[in-house]
Formats: structure tokens, sequence, C-alpha cells
């Protein structure tokens, strides 16, 4: 075996090996619940002694192990930058709510107060942020509606109160008031009443 032939081999399977490593890492972090970024693996991977060889782009890694590795997922952020997942610990709409929640939290609870108001007709209760994946504190939820009532990119996003007292949020664009009102009330007390 000549010393070409090696140095392919030995380049080929360092190439297999970087693969691997950023198959790992982003996995590691999506079994965290983690997104994690482009530059983040770059790290990782330096720090674990595994840097690319001169030859090989950093991106072009990202894309071999995405094409290798049929779990790994790649999501754009509004400025331009990549994150990855994988889908053995989160699908992508979890992985989408995760992304939105980093950049524009209004944009993200506006998103899905007009998505259940437009697919399902239904409210969505305040609460709800609470919980993963969005992890917001109730005075967090309450100031961010405080702020969308200013603007006018969020002035279709409407509350309504239960008798239960749970708020609920639903927008104008696909609900009318009294129809968001009656299915806040089906939600949190007609439905436990009437098994």
């Amino acid at each position: 075996m000549n010393v070409d032939k090696i140095d392919e081999a030995n380049e080929l399977r360092q190439a297999e090996d970087l693969v691997q490593a950023t198959a790992d890492i982003v996995r590691q972090e999506s079994g965290a619940g983690l997104l994690i970024q482009a530059a983040e693996i770059c790290h990782r991977l330096d720090g674990q002694n595994n840097r690319p060889p001169q030859a090989v782009e950093f991106g072009s890694l990202l894309k071999k192990t995405m094409d290798e590795n049929e779990d790994i997922r790649e999501l754009v952020a509004g400025d331009g930058s990549l994150y990855y997942f994988s889908t053995r610990f989160m699908t992508g709409a979890y992985a989408t709510v995760l992304l939105k929640k980093r950049g524009d939290p209004l944009r993200l609870i506006a998103d899905i107060v007009r998505q259940n108001a437009a697919d399902y007709l239904r409210p969505v209760p305040l609460d709800l942020f609470m919980q993963s994946p969005f992890d917001f504190a109730h005075r967090d939820i309450l100031k961010m509606l405080e702020q969308m009532e200013t603007l006018e990119a969020f002035i279709d996003i409407a509350r309504t109160t239960t008798s239960a007292s749970r708020e609920f949020l639903y927008s104008t664009h696909f609900l009318e008031p009294a129809h968001a009102s009656m299915m806040a009330e089906w939600i949190d007390v007609g439905q436990l009443e009437n098994p």
C-alpha cells in the first residue's frame, strides 16, 4: 500500500469520525431539550481536538452529517444563523418553538394564538406559555401582553376570562369575541362538568 492510499484512508476515517462527532454533539444537546448553533458545534469539535482538516469546509461537514444521519435537522433563525437538532429527541414543531423563543417571544405567543384560532377555532389558555417548551414566568407573560397591546403587529391578540378565572388568548382575525369566550368556558369548565 503506498503512502497516498494510506493518507487517503486516514482522511476518510477522520472525515467519518468528524461526522459522527458532529451528530453526537447535536443529539446530546437535543436530548437535553436544546438547539445548538453551528458555531457552537464548531467550538465543541475544536475542544475535542476534532478539527476539520483544512480541505473540509465546516458547512460541508454539517451537510454531510445531515445527509448521513436522517435525524439531524437544520433550522434557520430570522438573522440567518443556523441551529441544529435531532428528531430522536424533539419534533420539528418543538424545535421551531425553541428557535422562536430565542428570537422574538412576542411573535411566538402571537403565532401560537393565531394558529390555534385559525386551525382549531379555539382560544389558548394563558398558562400554556408557562409550560414546556415555552417556560415563561407568569409575570413575564403579563409584561409581554402589555407590550403587545401597544404594538400594531399584535392588535388582533385579545383576552377572555372564564367563570373559573382562567385567562385565555385568541386572535380577532379568526375568532369573534363571543365565540372565543364560549370556547374558553367550554375548555376550562364545560368539559370537566360534562365528561
